[in-house]
């Protein structure tokens, strides 16, 4: 059986990389690339796949939304998301959508391509590390409005600002980044943006 392989990246190292390692296995092949989530729709529709592995994030939304879209598929195939961060909450979002998988970017393509066979035959290809990692993060969720804070925060607004755009005083926006900075271990706005920023928390699926 030819395990037949999607692959979603905007970076063309990556896809070239992987579909080059792909190419030399004689039970694999790469059916279609895509770099958005617009070309992968169309690609998951005219070429259903066996395996997808996909970039986290991409330049019009999240990898793991689109696998999360997936779900509703009549045939689904197997996810593995490839990211350039080991975040404790993407893998908790990975594994809460479904997804089989979860590599780094920079792991060795003998990594990605055993993973690749184990989940066309319907095996799970988390580590130990990642499973213990994505428990303790799994707690880890953006309230609908905190999310709509986070954004306007990521956008450089001030809570005055943020408060005009979410439809809420100024020192509601307050009370919910102060939560925030409790939750995460920060003291500031700023630190609270760059972990936010860092860690995608944007890129997660909202509840």
């Amino acid at each position: 059986m030819t395990i037949e392989v999607l692959l979603i990246d905007d970076h063309p190292v990556v896809l070239d990389g992987v579909a080059a390692a792909l190419a030399q296995e004689s039970d694999m092949r790469v059916v279609a690339r895509a770099t958005t989530l617009e070309g992968a729709r169309a690609a998951l529709a005219s070429t259903p796949p066996d395996v997808v592995l996909v970039d986290v994030r991409l330049p019009d939304g999240s990898g793991l939304d689109l696998a999360d879209e997936a779900t509703a598929r009549a045939t689904r195939p197997a996810w593995i998301i490839l990211s350039a961060f080991e975040t404790p909450q993407y893998v908790a979002a990975a594994l809460e959508i479904g997804a089989v998988g979860y590599f780094l970017k920079s792991a060795p393509t003998r990594e990605i391509v055993a993973a690749i066979r184990v989940a066309a035959n319907g095996g799970l290809a988390f580590t130990a590390a990642q499973l213990a990692a994505a428990r303790r993060a799994a707690s880890f969720r953006l309230t609908p409005i905190d999310r709509e804070i986070v954004r306007w925060l990521l956008a450089g607004k001030s809570n005055d600002e943020i408060g005009a755009e979410v439809m809420i005083a100024e020192r509601t926006v307050e009370v919910h980044l102060s939560r925030l900075y409790a939750r995460v271990g920060v003291a500031s706005r700023t630190e609270l943006a760059l972990l936010a920023d860092r860690e995608g928390w944007l890129d997660l699926p909202a509840d």
